[in-house]
């Protein structure tokens, strides 16, 4: 008869369960409620700054119409008045109406120069009461250039 150590009298070890992936512990449900919060709010920033600065995509988009409009009647007044246009209903789109929609001649360009860091405004005749002036030199490239470099970088 053989003899049984203690050992041998033990039963075999148990194993527990294996860990099942559902439900998670709480850490993972605190990071994807950060994350989930991060995302939102990441989403929700870049859809009101897209919101905020469409209208001067849809600015730039006028004034390129404009200019091919222009290569086709070859007129500088009308392309003036034209960009002077685009450039009022973008102002009151980025100012207090109050403060824009009563400013012509003078006053106009003073505001244009003021607002878009672009001094060339005070010294240009298509965007003060000059440009009803027959007699007047428009220069369309000048007109275009100006119009869109303000738009672009004019600051409410």
């Amino acid at each position: 008869m053989e003899m049984l150590t203690p050992l041998d009298q033990l039963r075999p070890n148990h194993l527990p369960d294996p860990v099942g992936f559902w439900p998670p512990a709480i850490g993972w449900w605190v990071l994807t409620i950060i994350v989930v919060a991060l995302i939102t709010f990441l989403t929700l920033h870049a859809v009101r700054r897209w919101r905020k600065k469409r209208y001067r995509t849809v600015a730039l988009q006028e004034t390129q119409k404009a200019l091919a409009d222009y290569q086709e009647h070859q007129t500088p007044v009308r392309f003036a008045q034209d960009c002077n246009v685009i450039l009022k209903k973008v102002a009151l789109r980025a100012f207090p109406q109050k403060e824009v929609a009563s400013l012509s001649g003078d006053h106009w360009c003073q505001f244009l120069a003021e607002t878009g860091g672009t001094p060339e405004f005070l010294n240009h005749s298509a965007f003060n009461n000059d440009r009803y002036n027959p007699n007047s030199s428009l220069s369309a490239e000048d007109i275009f250039t100006l119009t869109r470099r303000w738009i672009k970088k004019h600051h409410a």
